[in-house]
Order: C-alpha cells, then structure tokens, then sequence
C-alpha cells in the first residue's frame, strides 16, 4: 500500500488542468495596485533635481560672464613662420670653397677648425688635362707668343715700308704730273706765239711743225704722268690695306694668344685651391690624397667671423600678403628657454625683438615667402652673442599685426577669415 501511493500522487498530479497548474504565474490585484498615487505621478518624475538645475543656472551665468570677457580681453594678432638664423649681408654668409677643374687631389692644408685668412691654401690638386701635366706648359705658351708676336710685327714692319714707298712713288707722280702741266702750257703758249708770227709772215714753217710736235708730246707726256700717278695712288691705297690687314692679324692674334697663356696660367692657379675669405674652415669634403674631384665640387666650407646676424623665416602665402619691411617680430630660437604667448607678447618670456626688412617678391615653389628679419635697434634686450647663437640654428618668430578683442579672434578663425591689416599698429620704419 505504501509503494503504491507515489504512483497515485503522480497520476493525481498528472491530471490537473493546465489553468490550475500555472495560476501562480498571473498577476493579483494586490501586485497591480498602486502604494501611493501622488508620488509616481507624471509631472513629478518629469520634474530635475534641485542641483542639476543650480549646475545648468552657473554654467549659463559663466558661459554670459565668459562672452561679456571676451569682448573686452585684448589680443594681438600674428602671422607665425619658422627658419634658421643666418647673416643678413652675403659677404657675412659661410662661403663654399670648390674645385675649379677636374683634378686629382694631391695634398690637404687644413683641418676642420682651423683658422684661414683670405687666400690662404686649402688643397693643392693635380690636373687631369694632357697638356697641363707639363708644369711649364703656361711658360712654354708665353715663349710660343712671343716668337709668334714678333714674326707678325717684322711683316707688319715690310708692309709699312711698302706702303712708306708707294707713297714715295705717288709724290713723284705728283711731281711729274704737275711737269708735264707745266710743260703743255708751255708748249701750247709757244705753238701759239709760233702760229702768229707764221701769219705775219716771220716764222718759217719748220718753227711751225717743230712746235707742233713738241705740244704733242707735251699732251702726251701728261696723260703718262696722270697714268704713273693714278697708279701710284692704287698702289698707296693696297699697301695701306695690306698694313691694315697684318695690323689686325697681329692685334687677333695677340689676344689670342694672350688669352691662351692666360687660361694656362689661371689653369695652373686653379690647382691651388685657396679660401676666399677669412674666417674658420667649417667642413671638409670626404676626399682623400689620390681621389678625384669634378669640376665644381666643394671640398670644404669657410665660415666668416661676424657678428652680422638676421632670422631667415618662411611664411605662407596669405601672411605675406599682410606683411610688410618695419613690422616687428617675436623670435624664439632653439636652445634659449622661451614662453610665448602669440597673442599677448607682453606676457611672453625669453623671447627677442627683431624688424622685418626684407620679403621676397617670389615665392619658393611651395607656397612659403621668405622674408629677413634683423635685431631691432630700439629695444634694449639684445641677440644672444654670436658665440651662442650661430647661423643655422633654428628660429621660430611671430609677426605682429592688429590688436583685436578675443572674442574676434575667436570668431575671425571659426569663420576662417584673414587677419586684419593695421599699418599703424606693431610697425616700425624700416632701417
């Protein structure tokens, strides 16, 4: 009986309705019923909390506070380039020293540091050319001028002496022509006195014919003279010519040769390198005795001592539009501890004065204008010393223009406009 009674209770179970079997699922009303109406009404679950709305109440009083400052809070607007310190006039720039000619290096006379004066020696290189391998090949050319020189000067000489003789020969031209004038007047005057004294009857025939004949040759005597003289003026005006064409032979050829020796000795310098300014050798080319070298190369770089220094900023294309020489800057240069405030230079700490002097008219193919700025003369802090600050060393600057509110500024770069151009603030005449 007692094994039994599981089995009827299972059965038992197995036989209520599925709606009695899930009624502990369904809701009652004591579960649907509302505790408290007024608390979980709409209007007050719709409704912040008190410190949410005091945050909200400050936030708008500071955001009012805020716009009201920024009205009023000052700001200095600037165009910002980057560059490098350099020197502003050119003979204070480092300066190359190249190879003039292809050679073959033959010995070095200076090491980086070392101190050179202008036109000391460098290197000494050996030329490459044939004919330049001959240490007296610029010797050899001068003494070939000179034997050269003086054959064209003897034959500049005889064409003067010709020409000294054929006008010798047209004076005596000259001379004969005015005989034989001379000489057909006579004849004529006599043939005439001759003709008259045969019409009265006193003169013979013969006298006649003979005086005749004797004008005749007088006539033919002259048109001879004329001929020689006529002659003789040719031949004056070819040895003329003939002295001008060896003259200017020899004024050719003079300066060509001259110009050969010249480049032969000018080659022969070339081999010596030397420095073109003084000042301290900087870098040498990685070249070594033996080595050959093209034409152009550099082999080593002199830097001048100098206290002429300038900043070598690039600026984009609108700032430059908006500069002009006089402007000041505020430069930092790498290495000097610096706070800089673009905006309030006042504030700024560390940084130098310098005046733009020069902005070129032609961009650099990228976009970027480069302009020159030096120290500016009329404020008291100084450049760093030129033992310190040396050319090359990067450089960074702020060009001042306008004085604007912040407020502006802040709207002038949300709208992406331009600064505005002032040319009476932040200006300086230019020196």
């Amino acid at each position: 009986m007692s094994a039994d009674r599981p089995d009827s209770d299972s059965s038992a179970s197995d036989a209520r309705p599925p709606s009695q079997e899930r009624q502990w699922l369904q809701p009652t009303a004591e579960m649907d019923a509302p505790t408290d109406l007024g608390r979980t009404s709409a209007l007050q679950a719709a409704q912040s909390p008190a410190i949410t709305r005091s945050i909200l109440v400050v936030s708008a009083l500071f955001l009012v506070v805020l716009g009201v400052a920024l009205a009023f809070v000052p700001w200095r607007q600037t165009v910002s380039g980057s560059g490098e310190v350099t020197a502003y006039a050119p003979e204070a720039r480092p300066r190359t020293v190249e190879s003039r000619i292809s050679a073959r290096v033959a010995d070095w006379h200076v090491v980086e540091g070392d101190e050179v004066a202008k036109g000391d020696t460098v290197a000494v290189l050996e030329d490459l050319g044939s004919s330049y391998l001959d240490d007296q090949f610029a010797d050899r050319v001068a003494a070939q001028r000179t034997n050269t020189l003086n054959g064209l000067r003897l034959e500049v000489e005889r064409a003067r002496q010709k020409l000294a003789q054929a006008r010798q020969k047209r004076r005596s031209a000259d001379e004969k022509v005015s005989n034989a004038t001379l000489g057909v007047s006579t004849a004529r005057t006599r043939l005439a006195r001759i003709e008259d004294l045969q019409d009265d009857g006193i003169s013979s025939v013969r006298d006649l014919e003979t005086a005749r004949l004797k004008f005749r040759k007088a006539r033919t005597d002259s048109v001879a003279a004329a001929a020689d003289l006529a002659a003789a003026r040719r031949a004056v005006e070819s040895a003329r010519l003939n002295v001008e064409r060896k003259e200017q032979k020899l004024e050719a050829k003079q300066a060509a040769l001259s110009r050969k020796v010249g480049n032969a000795r000018e080659r022969a310098s070339n081999a010596i390198v030397r420095a073109p300014i003084s000042g301290t050798v900087s870098s040498i080319n990685r070249v070594g005795p033996g080595q050959i070298v093209k034409k152009g190369t550099t082999l080593a770089t002199v830097a001048p001592k100098t206290d002429d220094r300038a900043a070598e900023l690039f600026v984009s294309s609108i700032g430059a539009s908006l500069i002009e020489p006089g402007r000041q800057v505020q430069l930092q240069f790498s290495g000097f501890p610096a706070l800089q405030f673009s905006g309030l230079p006042d504030a700024s700490t560390g940084t130098f004065t310098g005046t733009v002097r020069f902005i070129d008219p032609v961009g650099d193919g990228s976009g970027r204008f480069r302009m020159l700025v030096v120290p500016d003369t009329s404020d008291t802090t100084s450049w760093p010393s030129p033992k310190y600050l040396r050319q090359g060393a990067p450089a960074k600057g702020s060009v001042l223009l306008s004085s604007v509110s912040l407020g502006y500024e802040i709207w002038r770069r949300m709208n992406g406009l331009p600064p505005q151009l002032s040319t009476q603030q932040g200006t300086a005449p230019a020196k």
